[in-house]
């Protein structure tokens, strides 16, 4: 057996477009999990040159079970071992060939729907690959030779979690060249739980905290009401309910520094995607807020072209949001066009300013 190159490839390039971020790890927990599935599995041995023999029947029904290990707010380790059928050799069905794998491989969560929380939690609906090294087994009563035991293995699946831990998981593994597994199963997640005080630890902690309180300190003051006291508030003034950041600057309510999109189309530009994604956290954090998304373009080209530009670019942007889980309540577009510049069309620079999105909270 000789393992499939071209699988393998696109695994690793996958993997390598979404490393794992320490960053990310805010509220995550490490944890165990263990799973059972069942599927089908295609077999295909390679008959010699100058045998009269084929396969008669390549499929056969197949079961796995596997533990595994959230180590990483992405990444997970995983042990299995699979039974995955027999393949039937002809003619006059002469004999049959069973394949059974142990496996060890790194799982890549590559995103979860509804947000980086959701990822963190292994909640919602979201997709993975995997890349690991196996063992094949073979048994038969007819005369074979086995070329490699040890073989590079890789997968790719969806997963859908929920809040108490189980799972249902469904993938595409291929074992080498010779084997593929397509199956459906359930896990469950457990352990990483954190410890709970008990009431005296509880009301002992709370008398210390209560001791450290200096009961002299001055009045915070929130003159814009915000919520961000005058002393660290960099943008006083905001409007009372405003959604702000900490040093008290509205989130939105203004342009979208490097959401961008290719020249003269709605296509986004891989930039603008990260800014998004922020956006997108946010909005999922606050469900109460409805944006109205703006797009404006510069004066090149003909009126009805930029207006019609600006709906697309519009639009594109709500939808983007939408994959990453923000309901479309949320959101409401609008397109400008070039009739409200905030820059000289006269300039490179200017029209580069022009062209932009601005977010504006409408209701709260």
């Amino acid at each position: 057996m000789t393992f499939n190159k071209s699988l393998i490839a696109a695994l690793i390039g996958t993997a390598m477009c979404f490393p794992a971020v320490a960053a990310e790890s805010g509220g995550f927990k490490k944890r165990f999990y263990i799973g059972a599935s069942a599927g089908t599995s295609t077999l295909e041995p390679e008959i010699e040159n100058g045998l009269a023999f084929t396969v008669q029947d390549d499929s056969d029904s197949a079961f796995k079970g596997y533990v595994g290990f959230d180590f990483l707010p992405r990444w997970a380790f995983e042990a299995a071992i699979a039974d995955l059928g027999e393949a039937e050799i002809g003619p006059n069905s002469a004999g049959e060939v069973s394949y059974d794998v142990v496996e060890f491989s790194g799982l890549l969560h590559l995103f979860k729907f509804g947000g980086r929380q959701n990822l963190l939690e292994r909640r919602g609906l979201g997709a993975f690959v995997k890349l690991g090294i196996g063992f094949l087994d073979n048994d038969s009563e007819l005369e074979f030779r086995r070329e490699n035991d040890v073989h590079l293995s890789g997968g790719v699946g969806v997963e859908l979690g929920t809040r108490v831990g189980f799972a249902i998981r469904g993938e595409w593994e291929a074992f080498d060249e010779d084997a593929q597994l397509a199956s459906v199963g359930l896990l469950w997640r457990f352990g990483g739980g954190r410890k709970s005080k008990s009431r005296s630890a509880e009301s002992s902690d709370s008398n210390q905290v209560d001791s450290l309180i200096d009961n002299t300190a001055p009045v915070v003051t929130d003159d814009d009401g915000d919520g961000v006291p005058n002393n660290i508030d960099d943008c006083s003034g905001t409007a009372v309910g405003a959604l702000v950041d900490a040093t008290g600057c509205p989130i939105f309510g203004g342009v979208l520094d490097g959401v961008q999109f290719a020249s003269g189309s709605d296509q986004l530009v891989d930039s603008a995607q990260a800014v998004l994604n922020d956006a997108a956290d946010v909005l999922l954090s606050n469900p109460d807020v409805k944006v109205e998304v703006q797009a404006h373009t510069d004066s090149q080209g003909p009126e009805d072209f930029n207006i019609e530009l600006s709906k697309k670019r519009a639009l594109a942007t709500v939808r983007y949001l939408m994959l990453r889980g923000v309901p479309s309540e949320q959101m409401a577009a609008r397109a400008f066009g070039e009739s409200k510049p905030i820059d000289d069309n006269g300039t490179a620079e200017g029209r580069a300013a022009n062209r932009r999105v601005e977010f504006h909270v409408i209701e709260r």
